[in-house]
C-alpha cells in the first residue's frame, strides 16, 4: 500500500513545517523609525568587511600561535612556520567561504544580488555551509568571550578607582592567584 503524505509531515527535521512563522525579524527602533536589526547590523554582512576581518583575524591567530608553540620549547623557526599555517588556513579558508558564491551563516549575499546556480549538490557546498555555520557560532562565542573579558576588566578598573588602588592591581593581583602563569 502506497501512502501520500498529504499533510508534509515527513520533511526533513530542518524544514520550517509551517509550525512557526519563517520570516521572523527583530525590529529595533532607530530616530522614531522601525528598522529591522538585520538591516541595521548589515554593514558586516559587506564584502571588505569580512575581507578586513579575515585578514585581521588571521594575524591574532598567528600572533597566538607564536609564543603558544615557543611556550612548548620549540625551535623559533618552527613556531614562525606554524603561526605562518595558522595565518594561510584561517585566511584562505574565509575568503574561500567569501568567493564561493555560496550562501552560508557566516556570509549571505545582499538579496538584490542574484544567486549562482550551481550545477547540482556536491560535497564542496556541504562542506562549505558545515565551515559557513562553524564560523558562524566561532564569532559568536568569540564575541561573547571578548565581552565578559572587557566586563571584567572593566569592574576591575573600578574597583581600583573606588579604593584608591594604581589602576591594573586588582586584574594582576587575580591574574596572579590563578597560578603559574607567567
Amino acid at each position: 500500500m502506497l501512502r501520500v503524505d498529504t499533510e508534509r509531515r515527513f520533511l526533513p527535521r530542518f524544514k520550517n513545517r509551517g509550525l512557526a512563522p519563517s520570516n521572523v525579524s527583530i525590529q529595533i527602533f532607530v530616530h522614531d523609525k522601525l528598522i529591522s536589526l538585520e538591516e541595521r547590523m548589515g554593514f558586516f554582512n559587506s564584502l571588505l568587511i569580512r575581507i578586513t576581518l579575515a585578514v585581521l583575524g588571521g594575524a591574532l591567530y598567528a600572533l597566538l600561535t607564536y609564543p603558544l608553540i615557543l611556550s612548548l620549547r620549540l625551535s623559533p623557526p618552527f613556531a614562525i612556520l606554524a603561526a605562518l599555517f595558522v595565518y594561510l588556513l584561517y585566511l584562505g579558508s574565509r575568503l574561500l567561504l567569501l568567493f564561493s558564491g555560496i550562501d552560508s551563516p557566516y556570509y549571505r549575499r545582499r538579496r538584490e544580488e542574484p544567486l549562482k546556480t550551481l550545477p547540482e549538490k556536491s560535497s564542496f557546498q556541504d562542506v562549505a555551509r558545515w565551515v559557513g555555520k562553524f564560523y558562524h557560532h566561532h564569532d559568536t562565542v568569540l564575541f561573547v568571550f571578548l565581552g565578559l573579558l572587557s566586563l571584567v576588566f572593566l569592574v576591575s578598573t573600578v574597583m581600583d578607582g573606588l579604593g584608591k588602588n594604581p589602576l591594573g592591581e586588582t586584574i594582576q593581583n587575580l591574574w596572579s592567584t590563578l597560578g603559574p602563569i607567567p
